[in-house]
């Protein structure tokens, strides 16, 4: 289970109760960072344009989203679920697939890190042409 507060977050920006039932993202407070309720991207697609979507998203008041770092992900799976690996009270639709990281593998830039969020898996050789799927995040103070 995770130890991770979240937030649920309204289309105008605005915090809301948990018990909300139309929310767009979710804010970690303690990080600092706000990701995206569902995936960005429709199906699933190589990384560069989930990273396009992520940058071309106007959401909950804010167009500064972006693709998120791995660490960032990471923090977002919860090892207590599986199918999916993450908490559904907040985060809705989620695909027992792969979603993609901005973070390059170091090895290769033709690599890219993503989560698995059916198991929770953390895969550092994913090619950016592989489809996956994308939340997007706000960072504080962007």
């Amino acid at each position: 289970m995770s130890n991770i507060k979240f937030i649920k977050i309204g289309a105008d920006g605005q915090q809301l109760p948990n018990d909300a039932t139309d929310w767009v993202a979710v804010e970690l407070p303690q990080h600092g960072l706000t990701f995206t309720a569902t995936s960005i991207v429709e199906s699933d697609v190589p990384q560069e344009q989930c990273e396009a979507a992520a940058k071309a998203l106007t959401l909950a008041g804010h167009s500064d989203w972006d693709l998120p770092t791995i660490e960032e992900l990471a923090l977002l799976v919860d090892r207590s679920r599986y199918s999916p690996a993450i908490d559904k009270d907040f985060f809705r639709d989620i695909q027992n697939d792969w979603y993609w990281s901005k973070t390059p593998a170091a090895w290769s830039s033709a690599s890219a890190w993503g989560v698995d969020f059916g198991f929770g898996g953390v895969y550092s050789s994913l090619h950016r042409y592989l489809n996956g799927f994308a939340l997007a995040v706000r960072r504080a103070g962007q």
